[in-house]
This record gives C-alpha cells, structure tokens and sequence, in this order.
C-alpha cells in the first residue's frame, strides 16, 4: 500500500457498515414468517428465490436504481408485489406486510463491521483528512450515522438525498474535491461498488480503493480495474 494521503473519502454501506451483507438472511426470515403466520401452502424457497430475482432485476437498471433508493420503503414493497404476482399471488396487505416486516428486520441486523472506528481512528491520528461519501436519503443515511456515532470521523459528509446528486454523478467526487481544496492525485476513495465508488472517482484522477467484502474478486473480464484491492478497510492501515 501506498504511504497515506492527505485525504480519503468512504462509502457507507457495505465499506464501514454491513448492510447488503444482512439482506439474505432478513429475506429468509421475513418470507418465513409470512408463510406460517398466514399458513400459506406455498414452499419457503419458491419465495424466497422468486423475491431475490426480482430484487436483482429491480436493482440492475440505473434509473429504476436512482429513484427506488429515494423511497426504500416503497421500492421494496414494489419488489414484493412484482415477486408475488408472478407466482399468482396478488393480495396487497401480504405484500406490503412482507416489504415493511423486511425494512424493519433488516435495520435490526445492520451492523458495523469490527475494524472500522480503529481504522479511522488510526487514519485521523495520521492527519488524514477523511470525507463519508454517500447514496440513499438524508434521513436513512443519518440514522445509520448517528447509530454507529460516525459523523465526528470526518470534515464533511455528502449524502445524496441532501445534496441533491450522487454516484456515479462525478459532480459529488468534483464538490468533494473543492470541499478539500486538494488535487484529485492527493486523494483516495474507498467503497464496494465498481461504478460508483471505483470508475467514477478514477475519472477525475483519484485513487480508487475497492472494497471486495464478499472477498469474490473481480467480474470475469471487467472492465473496471481498481487501484487497490482490499477485503476490509483495516487493510488501508
């Protein structure tokens, strides 16, 4: 690794806190829970397979991206409609009970992952200028900020929702920059996702950290090549 610059920028989710890491086994348990609290004859895995699929598909285009993570709540109980209408399954109060049931789990198994205040508390006694880069409404980001007391770790934090833009939009990296006042050949960025947090910020220069927490590697054949590979930020230290 590369001596320390004089700034880095983090994503939040799945870089400093478990977040999609918790989402199979909130599935797993919610549709569980449907099923024999409302005694449907319907297998536990036909559901839980058909809502992870939709799930891939709702997430997979950019747009449908960008608006659902406005609004989790409601995109989520959209994917649950979608999923139960396929296997002939169109009772609404079923669905949005198993969407909000899910919301509400999940936020219960969210946590931060073991290394993340040591490491920032290493990186700032080093003088390293630290910014939380990331997507998702104010309110939703905040509380998970506010849950894990992160926010006296960084100068400055940039959350979609209240800035207005976000990933993989260059112009958050760009406000980060002048927010800095620091050459982007001065400055790292550290997350999970290859578009958002490893092609966008290489664009304007920056060094682009990606976290593989799955520890999976790289996609056959991908495209997008970062500048360092890590399987958790301790390694950053």
């Amino acid at each position: 690794m590369k001596p320390y610059p004089p700034a880095i920028l983090f994503d939040l989710d799945d870089t400093l806190i478990s977040f999609e890491g918790v989402a199979e086994q909130a599935w797993e348990i919610c549709c569980q829970k449907l099923i024999d609290s409302h005694h449907l004859e319907l297998p536990f895995s036909v559901l839980l397979n058909q809502i992870n699929e939709t799930r891939k598909w709702f997430w997979s285009d950019p747009e449908r991206h960008k608006k659902g993570r406005s609004d989790m709540l409601a995109a989520r109980r959209e994917i649950v409609k979608i999923a139960m209408r396929e296997l002939n399954m169109r009772n609404v109060s079923l669905s949005d009970e198993l969407a909000d049931n899910y919301s509400a789990y999940r936020k219960e198994l969210i946590t931060i992952f073991p290394s993340t205040v040591q490491t920032l508390q290493t990186l700032r006694g080093q003088d390293v200028r630290l910014g939380l880069v990331t997507n998702g409404t104010g309110a939703e980001q905040r509380s998970k900020i506010d849950r894990f007391s992160l926010a006296g770790y960084f100068e400055f934090i940039f959350i979609e929702g209240e800035i207005g833009f976000g990933k993989p939009d260059i112009r958050i990296y760009e406000k980060a920059l002048s927010t800095l006042n620091l050459p982007s050949t001065e400055v790292w960025m550290v997350g999970d996702n290859l578009i958002w947090d490893i092609q966008a910020p290489q664009s304007l220069g920056i060094y682009a950290v990606w976290n593989d927490y799955k520890n999976e590697g790289l996609p056959p054949n991908s495209k997008i090549i970062p500048d360092k590979i890590i399987n958790e930020i301790s390694e950053l230290v």
